[in-house]
């Protein structure tokens, strides 16, 4: 085999400890295409105060989501790489899939030359963000850049494609409406569908920054394989960081309105993640749920990322195939 898939998600701390946490949060809010502060303000902010005292609480956080397997994302993502590792060779076809993460470990740059050291000159990269983001699909493919640059020896001769998004892949489209309509089975309708992407702050909306617009898109075409009217799902963007203002609307607003509205019997999916993770399992599956209640809601259902689902990884064998931009 001459051609070689990494999936690449956002990334995990080693252990759900301080210290651990501490070294995933410094790589992660460094990177310039997250944090677009002025760096010599962000970067003495981030050592000289958020990294003294966010790490206690985020590992605290962390410890409540970890598995026997580690951290649910980096559990998914190699989950998700086995799956079609297996699908590959059921349909007798001619791949090898691995797992990186952009920030922690297994680092895309170890990934990188491994792939080259085993003989891989055909590399596809697949970043696991459904929607495409300066802060996150982006960024993987300028570090990508950077480490090719300073070794190209190493990369003579290589090639190295990428997806670019798949936020309308129909095959994704209809793996998170039957992520749905399996969940909802066991479940009383709903007053209300509630689709919630992780949000960015507002001034990254630009030209190169379809993020939002991709959001949407997704929630429309989902709503529209599930036949549902405009009454019947919306859209909300969590994870809000900081005082600056983020893409509306806020899932922690709707939350609190919805009761008011009437909505007391909410379902909600994240579409834009494809493994469940800390952002889902704890701050929509625990804080979101008790934020609606609180506010007078009687029924929250977190419905579970698309994970390992059989026609999610149908839809990944068909899009690593169908790189959208060249790297190098």
């Amino acid at each position: 085999m001459s051609k070689i898939t990494i999936l690449v998600n956002l990334g995990t701390p080693d252990q759900p400890y301080e210290k651990e946490v501490r070294t995933y949060l410094r790589e992660f809010l460094s990177d310039k295409f997250v944090i677009r502060l002025p760096r010599i303000f962000w970067l003495t902010l981030l050592n000289l105060v958020i990294l003294r005292t966010r790490p206690k609480k985020s590992a605290e956080l962390y410890r409540k989501v970890w598995t026997q397997w580690g951290s649910p994302l980096l559990f998914h993502t190699y989950s998700q790489t086995g799956q079609l590792r297996k699908l590959n060779e059921k349909l007798g076809l001619n791949f090898y899939f691995d797992t990186a993460m952009r920030y922690g470990n297994p680092s895309i740059k170890k990934i990188l030359y491994r792939a080259v050291n085993n003989g891989y000159k055909e590399i596809t990269i697949l970043p696991m963000f459904p929607q495409y983001s300066t802060t996150t699909t982006l960024s993987i493919f300028e570090l990508i850049k950077s480490i090719v640059q300073k070794d190209k020896k190493m990369f003579s001769g290589v090639k190295i494609n990428a997806v670019n998004s798949f936020h309308d892949n129909k095959l994704y489209i209809k793996a998170c409406a039957q992520k749905i309509i399996k969940a909802q089975k066991s479940l009383d309708k709903p007053d209300l569908l509630l689709f919630s992407f992780h949000g960015i702050p507002e001034s990254y909306i630009a030209d190169d920054e379809p993020y939002q617009k991709e959001c949407i898109k997704t929630a429309q075409l989902i709503a529209k394989e599930l036949n549902l009217n405009e009454q019947q799902y919306e859209i909300a963007f969590q994870s809000r960081f900081g005082k600056a203002e983020w893409i509306k609307p806020y899932l922690s607003s709707r939350l609190e309105q919805l009761p008011k509205e009437g909505i007391k019997n909410i379902h909600v999916f994240c579409p834009g993640f494809s493994s469940d993770c800390l952002e889902t399992i704890d701050e929509i599956g625990r804080e979101s749920r008790e934020d609606f209640m609180d506010h007078g809601g009687e029924k929250f259902s977190f419905i579970p990322c698309l994970n390992s689902d059989e026609k999610f990884i149908e839809a990944l064998m068909e899009i690593h195939t169908s790189p959208t931009l060249h790297i190098i």
